[in-house]
Parts: structure tokens; sequence; C-alpha cells
């Protein structure tokens, strides 16, 4: 037996202790060709939009506007949109990829369930060319993206300690965000941050009379925390489907549902 063959029975073994399995080749090709006939969130929200089922948009965590996002290319120029990033060099990319949209509203603070200055952690720029290799592409624009309130959030996606650098960014409330912008006609919520959805999605519930559909990442919540949102949402009389990495969140008996059911 070649010295290959025993590495990767023994990689195999090991991986399976803790419940992992390494698929075959043709596995991976065979599901990435049926992700891409199958339906996605971009494809909810263009029904969302071209079906006039909802007015107003936000965006938790909007990043750059394109790196890992799906909103960008699923709207038009009729739906208003908050687009909220408390980053600084993603903020700036995020207005230059939208500068063609005038119904878009940028705010680049951090949404959390009380206003005021808050620690977050995000990747020394100075480091970005030590992670290029990470993929085939050197695209190093996920690396903005793991910006989060949770240190160990960038080093349990592989990045140094001495790599992360931290400052205060300001925050806002999604009461205020809603109140400050007129946004009492709220279809949507779509969020991305990196292991902080639980909170908000919490806060929001509790804290608003108003129902939209919500999109959120569950892949970085534990299987608790995950379990009390859902059936705080459940007793709000949302219904769920999984996309991939995020879920989708609607009112049950909304127009939504009765489309997709």
């Amino acid at each position: 037996m070649s010295h290959d063959i025993k590495k990767n029975k023994l990689l195999k073994k090991f991986l399976g202790l803790f419940g992992y399995k390494i698929l075959p080749k043709e596995t991976v090709k065979t599901e990435r060709l049926i992700e891409s006939y199958t339906f996605s969130c971009s494809d909810l929200i263009k029904f969302l939009v071209n079906e006039k089922k909802i007015d107003q948009i936000i965006q938790v965590g909007a990043n750059d506007g394109k790196s890992d996002d799906f909103l960008r290319n699923s709207i038009n120029q009729d739906t208003k949109i908050l687009l909220v990033e408390p980053i600084k060099s993603a903020f700036l990319e995020l207005k230059k990829n939208y500068s063609d949209y005038n119904n878009v509203e940028f705010i680049n603070k951090a949404l959390d369930t009380k206003q005021g200055k808050k620690k977050i952690y995000s990747v020394n720029p100075d480091y970005y060319e030590n992670y290029k290799k990470k993929y085939e592409s050197n695209d190093v624009s996920w690396l903005t993206v793991l910006a989060s309130f949770e240190k160990d959030h960038l080093t349990n996606h592989g990045i140094k300690i001495n790599h992360i650098h931290s400052h205060d960014v300001d925050c806002i409330t999604f009461n205020d965000l809603i109140l400050q912008y007129n946004f009492d006609k709220l279809g949507l919520i779509v969020m991305d941050t990196e292991g902080y959805d639980s909170v908000l999605v919490k806060d929001f519930i509790e804290n608003s009379k108003l129902r939209p559909v919500i999109i959120f990442e569950w892949i970085h919540m534990k299987k608790q925390i995950a379990e009390n949102i859902i059936n705080l949402l459940k007793v709000n009389n949302y219904e769920f489907i999984k996309i991939d990495k995020d879920l989708i969140c609607f009112q049950h008996n909304s127009l939504f549902s009765k489309h997709i059911n």
C-alpha cells in the first residue's frame, strides 16, 4: 500500500472521530451543479421585489456590496434600501458599488441592541497579502467580511491574532434606524453579522411590531442558540426555508407564504 493511500485512510479515520467525512470529488462537483439550478436567496429577493411584495429593505453587514452578497443584483430602483456597514474601508467600497442607485441610503455604523460605541475586530489590511493563497484567485475581499464583535471569530477562520486590529464603532438600534429613516413599511431584513445575527434577530422581534421577511446566517450559531431563535420566531408566526448557510424566515399566511406553498 502506498504512503499516500495510507495517509488518506488515516485522515478519513481521524475526521470520522469528529463526525466529518471527505466527500468524493465527483460528489462535490455534482453538488455544485445541483446548486446552480436550485432556488437561491437572490431568486427570493427578485421575486419579492418584482411582485411588489416589499417596499423597504434593510441590509445589516452590507460589507462592500459584492463579496458574499446576493442583494445588489436582486433589486431595482423602486425599493427603498438602507445599507448598514461599520468598517470604513468596506463602507467606501460599498458606496462605489452602489453608485448607480439613487434609492439607497448608507449608514457607516454597526447595529446593536443599544446606541453608543463598541469595539469591533477586523483583519489589519497590512497583512492581507498573508492570506492571498487561501483562495486560488488571490482574492482577499473575504477578509473584510470577517469583521466581528468577537475576536475569536477571526482566529477561528485562521487569522493570526497579531494580524487582527480593533477600533470603536458607532452603534445604532433597529428601532432608531427605522424611526430615523422612516422605514415603517419594512418588508425585508438581510443580515450577515458573523455570529451576531441571533442577538439582532432577538432584539428586533422583541422590540418591534414589524414582521418583515428576515434572512440571516445560521451557520455560525451553536445549536441551543439557533433553537432559541427559531422558537422565538415560531411563536411570532414565522415559517422557515433553509438555503445554504442562510435561513429565510417569513410570516405564516403572508403573501409570500401563499405563493410558495
